[in-house]
């Protein structure tokens, strides 16, 4: 039975379960989040709860050669290591190892992210407003009704009156599946003793982030474009919602220019609303902003020198000091558009738990080990006031 360390320093036994994946997901945890929860340890001494069981039951992720210490192969985690009892070599039927190893390969897969390639889905998630799980694949999606903000104010109230309705949340009356996706990896039985965990967990860190890279995209596109499974409509198609750049300054005659004096009008605009936080837009538009024609340049005078003179500051600026943008590389962008986020209230991503499956299966015939990770998750805009979309088409 693996063992660790407890806080204490005292030996104490862990009885690893397959069930205990799906504890975890109850839990909104990882497995291994889960483990160093329900095990506390001293994890700066002794390393965390389910580092300490990954050594126990000798499975070590990456090699050390200066301890000695190689990278467990996979043969050594599926089938395990026999240990000595009453002077016979005894294995068990479903070893430990073979039980912690799906929990083993996504620690490390976390640890081999490639920084490259996680550049674009980083910010993605820099700009989720609301990050949720649930333990369902089913999902009602909640519909905010902002249009009393919109068109009441607060008004005088009697005694024991009912205040004037502002806002009101319903759910939608279509229930939508949160999608799953898999990724599945075949490997020999000749492989098996063969391939590392550390080689392995590099393979599919490699092909992780470049579906994490492209799902990015894809979602930035949806929040532009509408998702029929989601019942979001395009941004074109609500009223209001695109913007031409000339309607802002009528010196715009040419497609792909900006200037000071449109941008930041743009960005004054529904200021009462929303404060673009972020821009979304492809290289050409990103071009755009960064050489607008007026932009201002900072000069060599002196603004704390004693001449008549004074400086105006805005007091009710309804623009950032600095806008965020984000380059998508997806082909499908509409060329010069530029969908501006107010990123505090405009994105919900909501991840099923009962996705976060992870298997591994025997194929005697084709003496082959398959390996399986399942994970589901949808986004769609939640509040379209906090979205307004830039023209560069006079």
């Amino acid at each position: 039975m693996a063992a660790i360390l407890d806080a204490q320093g005292n030996t104490q036994q862990v009885p690893i379960a397959v069930d205990m994946y799906r504890a975890a997901a109850d839990n909104g945890m990882t497995f291994s989040q889960f483990v160093n929860t329900q095990y506390p340890t001293n994890a700066e001494r002794y390393g965390s709860s389910f580092e300490q069981l990954l050594a126990s039951e000798n499975i070590f992720l990456k090699s050390d050669p200066e301890n000695g210490i190689r990278a467990s192969t996979l043969d050594d985690v599926i089938n395990g290591h026999g240990r000595m009892e009453a002077g016979t070599i005894v294995k068990d039927a479903l070893p430990t190892s073979r039980i912690l190893f799906p929990a083993a390969i996504l620690t490390a897969i976390e640890d081999r992210l490639i920084p490259n390639l996680s550049i674009t889905p980083d910010a993605f998630d820099s700009m989720v407003a609301i990050d949720d799980a649930i333990n369902n694949d089913r999902f009602e999606r909640p519909v905010l009704n902002y249009s009393g903000p919109s068109a009441a104010r607060a008004q005088p109230i009697g005694q024991l009156a009912l205040p004037t309705s502002m806002l009101s949340i319903t759910v939608s009356e279509v229930t939508r599946k949160i999608p799953t996706f898999s990724l599945g990896v075949e490997i020999s039985d000749q492989a098996v003793k063969a391939t590392t965990l550390d080689l392995l967990s590099m393979a599919i860190a490699r092909q992780a982030a470049v579906e994490r890279n492209e799902r990015a995209n894809n979602y930035i596109y949806s929040l532009y474009a509408g998702d029929p499974d989601m019942g979001m409509a395009s941004l074109s198609s609500i009223s209001g919602k695109v913007l031409k750049a000339s309607s802002f300054d009528a010196t715009i005659s040419a497609s792909g220019a900006l200037t000071q004096k449109a941008w930041m009008k743009y960005l004054f605009n529904n200021g009462t609303k929303r404060i673009i936080t972020h821009v979304v837009t492809d290289m050409d538009g990103a071009l755009a902003i960064e050489n607008r024609t007026g932009k201002p340049v900072i000069v060599g005078d002196n603004p704390t020198s004693t001449r008549i003179d004074t400086l105006s500051q805005v007091v009710n600026a309804v623009w950032p000091n600095q806008v965020k943008v984000f380059i998508t590389n997806d082909p499908n962008w509409p060329a010069n558009t530029i969908m501006g986020i107010d990123t505090r209230w405009g994105i919900h991503r909501v991840k099923s738990l009962t996705a976060a499956y992870q298997a591994v299966e025997a194929f005697v015939l084709k003496r082959s080990t398959a390996l399986r990770f399942d994970f589901g998750e949808i986004v769609y805009r939640l509040y379209d006031d906090a979205y307004d979309v830039l023209s560069l088409i006079p």
